[in-house]
């Protein structure tokens, strides 16, 4: 029997042992085929005009992927063949060289790997014509896609993987050279060190996690030149906390749990809290890392989808009217009205022209849009009251406000009062109420009243600027000596704005640039592209991730199997049954699977937290799809959970 069939015979008659390394290696060429395949498609391409890079997105994704996909192989591999130490000192023993044995396991892992690039690109060329589908779906397109398969996405992912796993082939026959027989065969019985942890360290761990947690609510999310910095000290803070906490806190947290004697001498408690100090010890590496990743996936899913699903009421924020630009002569204003009424599949319900009032203000508390002191005048926009609450009541925002948090029917009661709205991230409703605000405008100076401020525009993107809405009668006065100086903004609101492509199409071939011309109908269109780019991509991504990172400590659960078999052998001899056994064993991997995942709960909920507050108020789309994603992740893991119990039950209970 040459070498390669022997190795061949070994996956079928071990296919167990290969099988959660295999489907998740399978699920690796699947995910990075399907995102070539996206990144190559030229139907995909078409969405990439404008703003919008759609195929941008998905490059990006698809080099995580590799990235990912790399270090999952590794990782398993290196699992994999420590758990086989025993097999090849049998090897040595019956007379094969190293070199042999060395080809043995290159051929095996080449074999897998090929078999997993044989089977994931059929797969993912079956499934991307239904995955393209459901991506312009996620996006609101309406086009309908065609089955292809893109010979660029084929080879660059048959390129990649092969030299990945050309790459942990021949670090894995390497492994022969690297230990001596005696090594090899004493694999499983290497005594196991008593675990150590500091209590200080452990302090430690909490007091980083939570001043992380405190430094992104307090700071994250001002803006500014200090957010990335405020970023990346709580990256930090709570990453090196987790690493810190496995590797002390919850060693010194089962310390005392054998300290507490009722506890610990209760049944069989005294071997199985033994045996979980001494495997979350060995793990706390691996279960932090997990625990981080799994925490960014649920993090960024549930970010994603709850945004994607709130994104109708963001756009109204983004584009109030349907149609607006800056007004310029009554030429382009009668060209415009009269390409408007050609377009029978839309009627215009309401028609504004906003007048703004360019000026610059001064007032103590208000730090701009960088969260800076602004102690020189700013630059501002004054409007009226009536044309303010004529936007609220007659644009997309009126069904929206509530959710945005916009001020409705705004009242004042004399003439020196004003409504201020800031641009700002760091700010709440009336934080300037009862503050004086100094402004000038065309050399007239004035104080008046802030009454109530928010952060809230009702400009649109193309508009927005720090704002003073002023009383009518005020207003008017500005308005007299600002005849010249004035900017009027021409907004329409359609009966449906979502059935005008062509008109804005036809639009924006007559408005020029410097009118600024915007739509609801091409915000929408470019948020649902990148957003539901986004929500395709971090759907796939977290599926990869919790099939890899379960599979990873599936396959640590397998290898401490084989070498805890001998254990449980000495239990069974003196006693112990079925039941016992796996209670014990149900128990150890409990806390191994749950650990990290309670750890990356804790993490994202404090991420998604700021979120809610500091963005969105109490959002219940927000809660509603974290709790969600949540499920499916506990699932997916509760799932690996109970195959690594059976599997394990079984290691230990054969006799071979």
């Amino acid at each position: 029997m040459t070498l390669f069939k022997l190795g061949v015979y070994n996956i079928k008659h071990n296919f167990g042992r290969y099988f959660s390394y295999f489907i998740s290696t399978l699920f690796s060429v699947f995910m990075l085929f399907t995102f070539f395949s996206i990144y190559f498609n030229k139907q995909i391409q078409a969405f990439s005009s404008g703003k919008v890079k759609v195929d941008t997105v998905f490059k990006a994704a698809s080099i995580i992927v590799v990235i990912f996909s790399a270090l999952f192989i590794w990782y398993a591999n290196s699992f994999f063949i420590k758990s086989r130490k025993k097999e090849m000192a049998l090897y040595s023993i019956l007379g094969m060289k190293k070199k042999e044995i060395g080809t043995l396991l290159f051929c095996e892992n080449m074999s897998l790997g090929i078999l997993s690039i044989i089977i994931g690109l059929p797969l993912g060329a079956i499934a991307s014509k239904f995955l393209l589908q459901l991506l312009v779906n996620i996006m609101k397109g309406s086009v309908s896609v065609y089955f292809t398969v893109e010979l660029k996405a084929v080879i660059a992912t048959t390129i990649i993987f092969v030299a990945l796993f050309v790459f942990n082939s021949i670090k894995s026959s390497e492994i022969i050279y690297k230990f001596k027989l005696i090594e090899l065969l004493s694999a499983e019985k290497e005594a196991e060190k008593a675990p150590e942890a500091s209590k200080i360290m452990a302090l430690i761990s909490i007091v980083m996690i939570f001043s992380g947690y405190f430094i992104a609510y307090n700071n994250l999310l001002k803006g500014g030149s200090k957010m990335m910095y405020f970023g990346l000290l709580v990256l930090i803070l709570v990453v090196v906390g987790t690493y810190i906490l496995f590797n002390n806190f919850i060693v010194i947290l089962l310390y005392g749990l054998k300290k507490n004697k009722k506890l610990y001498y209760k049944g069989e408690n005294l071997i199985s809290i033994s045996q979980i100090l001494y495997r979350i010890k060995a793990n706390s590496n691996l279960l932090a890392t997990i625990a981080v990743i799994s925490a960014v996936a649920i993090t960024a899913l549930g970010f994603s989808f709850s945004f994607y699903m709130s994104l109708e009421t963001q756009i109204s924020y983004s584009a109030p009217f349907s149609l607006m630009y800056r007004s310029g002569d009554e030429a382009l204003n009668n060209k415009v009205d009269k390409i408007i009424n050609k377009h029978s599949e839309v009627k215009v319900t309401h028609k504004s022209n906003i007048v703004l009032i360019d000026g610059t203000a001064l007032t103590p508390k208000y730090k701009g849009s960088y969260s800076k002191d602004l102690k020189a005048p700013f630059g501002v926009n004054i409007m009226s009251i009536s044309e303010y609450n004529e936007i609220v009541n007659n644009t997309e925002l009126t069904k929206a406000s509530d959710g945005l948090g916009i001020v409705k029917n705004l009242k004042f009661t004399n003439d020196n009062q004003c409504f201020f709205i800031e641009m700002s991230n760091d700010t709440k409703r009336g934080r300037l109420k009862g503050e004086k605000v100094s402004c000038e405008t065309l050399g007239k100076s004035f104080d008046l009243n802030i009454v109530d401020s928010n952060d809230k525009g009702v400009m649109g993107n193309n508009f927005q600027r720090t704002t003073i809405v002023v009383t009518d009668a005020f207003f008017k006065k500005l308005v007299d000596i600002n005849k010249n100086s004035s900017t009027v903004i021409r907004g329409y609101s359609l009966d449906n704005s979502l059935k005008s492509e062509k008109l804005v199409t036809e639009l924006k071939q007559i408005i020029p640039e410097d009118r600024y011309f915007d739509s609801f109908y091409s915000e929408n269109a470019g948020a649902y592209r990148l957003l539901g780019s986004y929500v395709f991509i971090g759907m796939l991504l977290g599926i990869l991730f919790v099939l890899s990172t379960g599979s990873i400590l599936y396959y640590k659960q397998l290898m401490e199997a084989y070498s805890d078999k001998e254990r449980y052998n000495v239990l069974r001899k003196i006693g112990a049954n079925k039941r016992e056994m796996r209670h014990m064993v149900s128990k150890q991997l409990a806390l191994i699977f749950g650990l990290p995942l309670l750890v990356s709960l804790l993490h994202s909920s404090a991420a998604l937290s700021v979120y809610i507050i500091k963005l969105m108020g109490t959002s219940k789309i927000v809660i509603k799809c974290t709790l969600i994603m949540a499920a499916v992740y506990i699932a997916i893991y509760l799932c690996y959970y109970m195959l690594s119990v059976k599997a394990y039950m079984k290691i230990v209970r054969s006799n071979s």
